[in-house]
């Protein structure tokens, strides 16, 4: 897919990844958007794009670490008004507060995508996220079920560091009940922005071998329990007990830009037009 932007008015995105900010309250060995000098997007120009929409699309407010907007809460009730659907990705610190967590419900937020490479364990989130955070994550997530917010979880996997994170996520929510199955999303490192090297780095194949070898299944159960991808993703998803374990796709093509061609996901640009998400991202490595 060649680089290309679109006016609000022309947008053929069924989701909009919107980095609402760039700060973060965490230091990740991996992010592909490391950049903490960049303001954050003016609250006005941002409703006004997502009201020039033509249709109703999925709004991920993503960042850095949106929860750092004080605005948050007004501006996912701004967007549900206009009759979109919108998400939050977050490292989930701030979620460890209760009541931080019914503002954002209270707000019209039902879905929440929280950060989790290391599950329960602090030694890994120090070696993938330079941070002992695990008490912190776990409140976040009980917080988000016990007040019935939908979950899904993202999860970095980085060779030699971090691969029994797996069997430990798959371990600590098989005893959560949900009303709606929770998406347990597993990817690569990703090489772009800051990230751990190609090192750690995990091919498809492989990746998916590392996951049946995990969950102690074969690749037939994997393929006979597959479902379609989940949140507009590449990749592999599907049912196992009682989530949904969805292998993102990361990997780059020849320019260096993961997921590409992916025409399901777009992303506010920094001159409030619309662009294919990673290659706009690529485009602005380090930058915006």
């Amino acid at each position: 897919m060649q680089y290309y932007q679109l006016a609000p008015e022309e947008n053929t995105f069924e989701a909009i990844m919107v980095d609402v900010t760039h700060r973060c309250n965490m230091k990740c060995h991996n992010c592909y958007l490391p950049n903490r000098k960049i303001p954050d997007m003016d609250t006005k120009k941002l409703l006004d794009v997502i009201s020039r929409l033509p249709s109703k699309t999925f709004i991920r407010l993503i960042g850095a670490e949106p929860t750092l907007r004080s605005d948050l809460p007004e501006l996912i009730s701004e967007i549900r008004a206009m009759g979109h659907r919108v998400s939050v990705t977050t490292n989930g610190l701030k979620l460890s507060d209760r009541k931080y967590v019914q503002d954002l419900k209270n707000s019209g937020l039902r879905l929440i995508l929280l950060s989790m490479n290391g599950a329960d364990d602090d030694d890994l989130y120090e070696k993938i996220d330079n941070m002992s955070c695990a008490e912190k994550k776990l409140r976040a997530l009980y917080n988000c079920v016990e007040l019935g917010m939908i979950i899904n979880t993202g999860t970095i996997i980085s060779k030699g560091i971090n691969e029994q994170v797996i069997a430990k996520q798959i371990d600590l929510f098989r005893n959560i009940k949900m009303k709606v199955p929770p998406v347990l999303r597993f990817r690569t490192v990703g090489l772009i922005g800051r990230n751990q090297g190609a090192e750690r780095a995990f091919e498809s194949e492989e990746f998916l071998e590392l996951f049946c070898n995990s969950l102690n299944i074969d690749e037939e159960n994997i393929i006979r329990n597959q479902i379609s991808p989940q949140n507009n993703v590449s990749g592999i998803s599907f049912k196992f007990i009682n989530v949904i374990v969805s292998l993102v796709d990361w990997s780059v093509d020849v320019n260096g830009v993961p997921d590409s061609g992916n025409i399901n996901r777009g992303r506010i640009t920094e001159n409030w037009k619309i662009a294919p998400f990673f290659e706009d991202v690529k485009r602005n490595e380090f930058g915006y």
